[in-house]
């Protein structure tokens, strides 16, 4: 008997099982099979069930990388190897990176000059190309998607966000926002509002809302939610308070449930990172952050660069940190090192 002529259920079992690299080559196998890669329900399975095999997508800017091993592992002299590197999308006119964002099982890839959109499912292979209504080279873009009141990822309706901001006659700064929808093709304005803080790192995705970093002149830095569903900006708190414009940080999210943060004190150089509780329908009630992290790095001893994105290996306590910097000979130049406890500070790429 052969895996096809099983019933579709127990098919469906088996399959899940299967890391999703591996997947990817048998979508042309059976084209029933290629119908079911692309089911968010079978997906969402496919994230449990596969994690087995230590295998993760780490994002900077501009490429995205793939890497797997054990993060703590003291057996061996590579406790991780990078697998993988994307910086561009053959098929869609080499579509080079310059922005990248995901949610869920989606990644949304733009070009330098933000007029050439793709969303790309790296399982599957399958890309949604989309037209800008316009462009410009400060905007910003995020995935998400209007919850449901299913349990599954299937009644999601997936949206892009648009953001960018001017300064008017009066030299105040006024933010933009439109939205994608990817069901209907079609492009929806919001209204227009004042920009009064500054964005510090690019949004990350969780249950549906984006999550960025800002800071303004009054509260310092602060977390700001765009809410998919209710179309609006909500500020949050943060676990810290600093006015420091040179201060660095990140934001990550740890196992599809919980988002993390990173916070690099530009005057002691204290590396910091927090876990917020889980998220949920009603986040305002318990928004609560727990100090996860404390490392005292020597900078100038590691020359780490800036942070640009990172994980949180929660078991072992340490973190995949990935950043960039300029040199003479390569220009802008992406390192990745998994710091810890105990000075722990090793660069693997």
């Amino acid at each position: 008997m052969m895996i096809s002529d099983l019933p579709d259920d127990l098919k469906a079992e088996v399959l899940s099982r299967v890391p999703a690299k591996s997947l990817s080559r048998l979508k042309t196998t059976y084209k029933r099979w290629y119908a079911l890669f692309k089911d968010p329900r079978f997906v969402e399975k496919n994230k449990k069930l596969s994690e087995a095999v230590r295998e993760s997508m780490l994002l900077s800017i501009d490429m995205v990388y793939a890497i797997a091993g054990d993060l703590h592992s003291s057996g061996c002299d590579k406790p991780i190897k990078l697998t993988g590197k994307i910086r561009d999308l053959k098929g869609s006119k080499d579509l080079e990176f310059s922005l990248i964002c995901h949610c869920d099982s989606l990644m949304l890839c733009s070009n330098e000059g933000n007029n050439r959109l793709v969303v790309w499912n790296p399982c599957t292979g399958q890309r949604t190309k989309i037209k800008p209504r316009t462009c410009g080279s400060n905007d910003r873009y995020s995935l998400g998607y209007i919850r449901s009141s299913s349990s599954c990822s299937c009644g999601h309706s997936y949206k892009i966000l648009r953001y960018w901001h001017y300064q008017n006659d009066q030299k105040v700064l006024v933010g933009e926002c439109e939205i994608y929808e990817l069901s209907s093709g079609s492009w929806r304005v919001l209204d227009s509002f004042i920009r009064d803080y500054s964005v510090y790192c690019n949004g990350m995705s969780l249950k549906g809302d984006t999550y960025f970093v800002a800071r303004d002149k009054e509260t310092g830095f602060f977390l700001m939610k765009f809410d998919f569903t209710a179309k609006r900006f909500v500020r949050l708190p943060l676990p810290f308070q600093s006015f420091d414009r040179e201060d660095n940080v990140a934001l990550s999210v740890v196992k599809d449930e919980k988002l993390s943060m990173l916070h690099i004190d530009d005057m002691s150089g204290v590396i910091r990172i927090w876990v917020r509780n889980k998220i949920d329908d009603d986040e305002a009630k318990d928004f609560s952050w727990r100090s996860y992290l404390i490392l005292e790095m020597d900078f100038d001893k590691f020359q780490l660069p800036s942070v640009e994105s990172f994980f949180l290996d929660e078991e072992n306590k340490v973190a995949v940190y990935c950043g960039s910097k300029y040199t003479d000979d390569d220009g802008d130049r992406t390192s990745i090192y998994i710091v810890g406890e105990d000075d722990m500070c090793e660069q693997v790429y």
